[in-house]
Parts: C-alpha cells; structure tokens; sequence
C-alpha cells in the first residue's frame, strides 16, 4: 500500500490514477481542488467519469486541506453535489459544524433546522417561502433577496451574523 492510500477513500485504481496524473505523495496533493483533480482524471482516462470520483475528491479535498477534519465528514457521499450545493438559504451543509453528526442537510430535514428552538417556528421561513411555496431550489432567482425571513442565528454574534449574510447571499448570486 502506497502513501496515498492513508488519505480515506483513496483505494488501489484512485491511487494509481493519481500518482499517473503527477501526484505522488500526500503533499503533493495538499492544496488542490477536487474539480480540477476529477477534470485531470477525466482527461488521463479519455472520458467523463462518474461523478462519485468528483465527490471522492471533494472528501480528499476536506481531509487534507482542513487543519481538524471531521472524522464524520470524511465518508466520499457526504460531498454529494446535494451537499455541496447552496440550500434555500445559500448555506452549505458540508460546512456546517453539525453535519452530519447532528443535522443531515436541509433538504432530508425539509428545513427543520436546529436552531428553531429559539425561534418558536416549525420549519425555517426561508426553507419554507422558497421550497413549500415558491417550489425552488434556492432564494437565488427571487427578487427580494435577502428578505426578512433571513433571520439571526441568535447562537451567533452580530458579526458573525452580518459575515455569514454576506456568504450566503454572495454563493447564491454565484449560482446564477
């Protein structure tokens, strides 16, 4: 077993794939975006390949690029598109630091999201105006954005608050 094979998910044809594309140690790989690596693979092996080999470097991207990788975040289908993509909100569930241990991701929990306990509400307002009533994906194409609905995690400072506003709005625009 080679040195690329301690990296989780990595198996015998991943390792022989990486290390034919250039990548022959751990370090070498620190660093480097999962869709350039699927799109390297692509184009050694001659054809698209499934996107499970995307998702596998999504969770070798997390494991070596974060300093304290979650341990539950590592298994490859946890950085399904479905995960990576931006929720009603544009907050994405891989990031969270309650996925998923503690949450599944907005969609499998259908917006019933932890921090209602504060609120008194049900399900989250902006799960519910968008994906309930409106039928879409994400508040990316409504006109409102951000509205009122946005509300405060109120575990959070105004600060953090404000920057995770901004985050979230900024990564729904980039979806246009």
């Amino acid at each position: 077993m080679g040195e690329l094979r301690k990296i989780p998910n990595v198996g015998k044809q991943t390792e022989k794939d990486l290390i034919a594309m250039g990548y022959t140690t751990i370090e070498s790989l620190k660093g480097k975006n999962a869709e350039r690596l699927y799109e390297e693979e692509c184009a050694l092996r001659g054809f698209v390949l499934d996107r499970c080999q995307l998702y596998l470097y999504r969770a070798v991207e997390y494991y070596l690029n974060t300093d304290d990788p979650d341990p539950a975040k590592l298994p490859w289908w946890y950085w399904k598109d479905k995960y990576i993509a931006p929720s009603p909100c544009g907050a994405v569930c891989a990031e969270c630091t309650l996925f998923p241990s503690e949450c599944a991701g907005c969609f499998k929990i259908k917006g019933k999201v932890h921090w209602l306990q504060y609120t008194g509400q049900d399900v989250c307002a902006v799960y519910d105006c968008c994906v309930n009533d409106k039928r879409q994906l994400n508040c990316a194409r409504c006109e409102y954005l951000p509205c009122e609905k946005f509300t405060l995690d109120p575990t959070l400072s105004d600060k953090e608050n404000r920057e995770n506003l901004t985050r979230m709005i900024n990564r729904l625009k980039d979806t246009l």
